[in-house]
């Protein structure tokens, strides 16, 4: 089994994260909407969508919207807000396409990067791509692999609901790792999260020979200039060019 699907179909995972910043994700989704103004009934896509909080602000916002992710636990906590314009799916993004279906596709926190084979994250691309209307965008917001490994904190601990997390990172030339250790009550469990550390122009590199073109980049939720060495995130803007 993959790392990700042990991960984060643990009750664990969900007790670490389960107040990650909702406020982060309505400035961003906002953003992203003022930014490439998708007309009103457009049809999103969120790819590796986890519990829906993207998808459950732009639905909010009177978009149409499709979750995908891996993880059952985390579509369990999605599908609670469902309804007719708002739905989610069990998939694997290295095999989900909906060919010419999506207005707008994104791919946000750090939601890409988690597999073996640098040829999935290519192919995740294509389906991407296949997916996309003509003129269709793709946005992925992923961490700034420069800043990450030049920062990293090493050692943290928490304590949450009595649970004890004590978290390692480190990295190498083509990840990033999180060593996670828990102690609950009397026992005792490991878990590891590992993301590729991947870069503008690996990015860039993905949508080479793909009818996509990079059209934008920023560095932070608020959508300022990305910056290689300061910025906190890469924000991608690409847009899909007519076949």
């Amino acid at each position: 089994m993959n790392w990700f699907e042990n991960w984060f179909d643990s009750n664990y995972y969900h007790i670490l994260y389960k107040n990650r910043n909702t406020k982060e994700a309505v400035v961003l989704i906002d953003n992203i909407v003022k930014l490439i103004s998708p007309p009103k009934n457009a049809l999103f896509l969120d790819l590796g969508c986890g519990t829906g909080r993207h998808s459950i602000h732009l639905n909010k916002k009177g978009f149409c919207v499709h979750g995908v992710d891996l993880s059952k636990k985390s579509l369990m906590q999605a599908k609670q807000h469902e309804n007719k314009t708002l739905s989610f799916h069990l998939k694997d993004m290295r095999q989900f396409c909906n060919k010419k279906k999506y207005d707008v596709i994104i791919n946000l926190f750090t939601s890409f990067g988690y597999f073996d084979k640098d040829s999935d994250n290519k192919k995740v691309f294509q389906n991407i791509e296949a997916s996309l209307k003509h003129n269709g965008y793709f946005v992925i917001d992923f961490f700034n692999s420069n800043k990450v490994v030049r920062d990293l904190k090493k050692k943290e601990q928490k304590q949450i609901d009595n649970i004890i997390f004590k978290i390692n990172r480190r990295h190498d030339n083509k990840f990033v790792y999180k060593d996670i250790y828990i102690t609950d009550k009397k026992n005792n469990y490991t878990f590891t999260e590992k993301v590729r550390l991947i870069n503008k122009e690996q990015f860039i590199n993905y949508s080479k020979n793909l009818n996509i073109k990079l059209i934008d980049i920023f560095g932070d939720y608020s959508l300022n200039k990305y910056n290689n060495e300061l910025s906190d995130r890469l924000i991608m803007i690409f847009q899909k060019n007519n076949d």
